[in-house]
């Protein structure tokens, strides 16, 4: 959605304000450093979990959330984000399940408010346990034909990945490759359906469902194959290896990309087992998508050296500061601001995590008795951004969510102000924007003393979140993906970058 289909009744931001956010934020990202590398990742959301109510209910949330992220790409327009609220504080004395997306038309919004009631729906009326295979196995192919844009893709990379590693295999000539070998040779037989979008729905899911059969039992932490290809898949990452190597981590990661569905259905399992209220009396709500507004640009934003005497008062700052920035003018560094402001993908507008905490402000206090359980949660379908991560932060009501991977992006900015608001709303904003422009400049501080070096990064949307155990499928989905014993999953193992 772009300015020009705005509605009224917002009070935009003053250029000033606009062009002292985004300069120091487009010159880390000219910079080019991200702060984090995936191999030293760890999801604290995992840590210590298993058998913990409210994180199983976090698990449940985040992953509905990632069942409603259906595409690939498009600059992360379909990243989903869910918080559920009480009966008492929702319309109609009915849970609230609601639902916001970083860029959806009002048309894809009633798409997936139709897809989560119709999920809903068979949760709703499932007499446990007597029909629990049964709706396993109407849930995981709701989910997978919902999905197919994304999970074709995936699908495509897994193929590749394979026939990459099947012949490093072949070339090695050892018990080792070639007990891998065996197996891949079994998920390339597997991986012979149609996928592509002229295709019968019904050859796309059984494909899926039968390739599913396979890759469940190889992740498993008990599985041989599987740790062998998932060390190799380190191997490449920590060696930060970008060669014919790669196809080890592309293949582990496209992996747990699709045995993430299957998992989602079992925590979907999980919380009508433990919160049979959440399936009883409920609505569904799609907050709308925020605006997308032209990135700010103005001819002197394009200087690094302009930016820094900007960034602090402090004339010994800025000396090192235009010191550091006109040594990196031979990398081309004014040229890489450049770039980056005038990217035709520089339309910033608000992430859905903050669309959700926002709305909630706009109509009270935010409290825990608002959340259902009292848990104070929004979950989203990937992990959050640096600024979505500040933004909570500075925020300071409470609100728990998912671990950032620390990635930046530039095309992100703060949510509306309302004219019904007053002063008061345009006070918050400005001391929100005060907040997260501080946090901007000290990283690019930190970052210039430091001479930090970029650190290698492929995948920005792990699937390091929490999983139950799903035994080997020898027959059907529905007899046997179901136990509920949680473990940990880790996915640092990344090939080439996923978009979206």
């Amino acid at each position: 959605m772009r300015e020009d289909e705005q509605k009224s009744g917002t009070v935009p931001m003053r250029p000033k304000v606009l062009h002292r956010f985004y300069e120091p934020l487009i010159l880390l990202k000219a910079l080019n450093v991200e702060m984090k590398d995936p191999v030293e990742f760890v999801d604290s959301e995992n840590e210590g979990s298993r058998r913990d109510p409210e994180k199983n209910f976090q698990a449940f949330v985040y992953k509905l959330a990632h069942v409603c992220d259906s595409v690939k790409g498009n600059q992360g327009g379909t990243i989903t984000s869910v918080m559920v609220l009480e009966p008492h504080f929702a319309e109609s004395d009915v849970v609230e399940y609601r639902f916001a997306s970083n860029d959806r038309t009002d048309n894809e919004a009633k798409g997936i408010s139709n897809f989560v009631l119709s999920l809903l729906g068979h949760l709703r009326t499932a007499m446990f346990p007597n029909d629990e295979p049964a709706v396993r196995v109407r849930l995981l192919r709701h989910v997978l034909e919902f999905n197919r844009h994304r999970i074709a893709s995936y699908l495509t990379a897994i193929l590749a990945a394979v026939k990459s590693s099947l012949a490093k295999c072949l070339a090695a000539d050892d018990d080792e490759d070639n007990t891998i070998a065996t197996l891949l040779r079994r998920l390339l037989a597997l991986l012979e359906f149609n996928w592509e979008k002229y295709a019968s729905k019904t050859e796309y899911i059984d494909g899926c469902v039968a390739l599913l059969r396979e890759l469940i039992p190889l992740q498993r932490s008990n599985s041989s194959v599987g740790k062998w290809i998932r060390r190799r898949a380190r191997e490449v990452r920590g060696n930060r290896l970008q060669s014919s190597s790669s196809c080890w981590p592309e293949m582990w990661h496209m992996v747990n990309r699709l045995v993430s569905y299957a998992q989602d259905v079992e925590f979907f399992i999980l919380a009508k087992k433990e919160w049979p209220e959440l399936f009883e009396n409920y609505r569904v709500r799609f907050v709308p998508s925020s605006v997308a507004i032209p990135g700010p640009t103005r001819p002197k934003s394009m200087q690094a050296e302009g930016i820094v005497g900007r960034m602090t008062s402090k004339e010994k700052e800025i000396k090192v500061f235009r010191d550091f920035v006109r040594d990196l003018q031979l990398t081309g560094l004014d040229a890489r601001i450049k770039t980056e402001y005038t990217k035709n993908t520089f339309w910033p507008i608000v992430h859905s995590e903050v669309l959700l905490l926002d709305d909630l402000e706009k109509s009270g206090p935010i409290t825990p008795e608002r959340f259902f359980h009292g848990w104070m949660y929004i979950g989203s379908s990937k992990p959050l951004c640096r600024l979505c991560q500040y933004y909570f932060e500075e925020h300071r009501s409470g609100v728990e969510h998912r671990k950032s991977h620390r990635n930046l992006y530039t095309s992100w900015r703060m949510p509306d102000v309302l004219t019904s608001q007053g002063t008061e709303g345009q006070e918050r904003r400005q001391l929100m924007v005060n907040r997260m422009t501080e946090r901007v400049r000290r990283d690019a501080f930190d970052l210039i003393r430091k001479r930090a070096q970029p650190a290698y990064r492929n995948h920005d949307s792990f699937t390091s979140s929490m999983k139950v155990t799903l035994p080997s499928l020898t027959s059907d989905v529905a007899s046997q993906i179901g136990s509920l014993a949680l473990e940990d999953s880790e996915d640092s193992e990344g090939g080439a970058t996923l978009e979206g």
